[in-house]
C-alpha cells in the first residue's frame, strides 16, 4: 500500500474535454516550473533521467527522480481508470496540481479519488491558486467535507 491517487477521464471526445486538454497541455509546464521539483519522464532504470512528456498526442508522463520517484503519473487517451502511488514523495505536488487543474477546467470529465484529504492537497491548492488567482481551488471538496479524502462523484445526473 501507499499514498495513492485514482483517476480517469470519463469521455475524451467531448468538446469540454478537448478544450480542457488543450489548456492542460499548456498549463502543465507552468505547474512543473512553479513546483520546483526535479522530475523525469519515461525511464528503464532509476539512474536514468529523461524529459517529462507533455504532449497533446502522447499525453502526460512524469515521475520523481531516483529516491524521490515512486510510480509514474501517466495520463493519455483512452484514459481508463488508473492510479498512481506517490508515497507523498515531492513529485506528488505536481501530479495532484495537475489533477486539481483538470478539476478546475472540466470537472464533469474527471473521475477522481485519493488517499489524501483536504489538508494533504494544501500544496496543490496553493500552487494552483498562485498560477490561477481568482479561480476556485477548493471546489473539489464539498462544503464541510474538507477533512475527508477526495472522492468525487458525478453530480450531473
Amino acid at each position: 500500500m501507499g499514498y495513492t491517487h485514482y483517476y480517469a477521464i470519463l469521455v475524451w471526445d467531448t468538446p469540454e474535454w478537448q478544450k480542457a486538454w488543450a489548456q492542460l497541455i499548456q498549463d502543465v509546464p507552468n505547474i512543473i516550473k512553479e513546483a520546483r521539483v526535479l522530475l523525469s519522464g519515461p525511464t528503464d532504470g532509476e539512474d536514468k533521467v529523461t524529459p517529462v512528456v507533455v504532449d497533446s498526442e502522447k499525453g502526460i508522463y512524469l515521475n520523481g527522480i531516483r529516491g524521490h520517484a515512486h510510480e509514474p503519473f501517466i495520463l493519455r487517451k483512452p484514459g481508463n481508470w488508473t492510479f498512481c502511488k506517490t508515497a507523498q514523495k515531492p513529485y506528488d505536488v505536481v501530479l495532484s496540481s495537475i489533477l486539481l487543474r483538470i478539476w478546475m477546467l472540466a470537472p464533469k470529465n474527471l473521475d477522481l479519488g485519493s488517499d489524501g484529504g483536504y489538508e494533504d492537497w494544501a500544496n496543490a491548492r496553493n500552487l494552483c491558486a498562485t498560477l490561477w488567482p481568482g479561480e476556485p481551488t477548493d471546489s473539489l471538496w464539498a462544503k464541510g467535507d474538507e477533512g475527508n479524502d477526495v472522492e468525487v462523484e458525478d453530480e450531473s445526473n
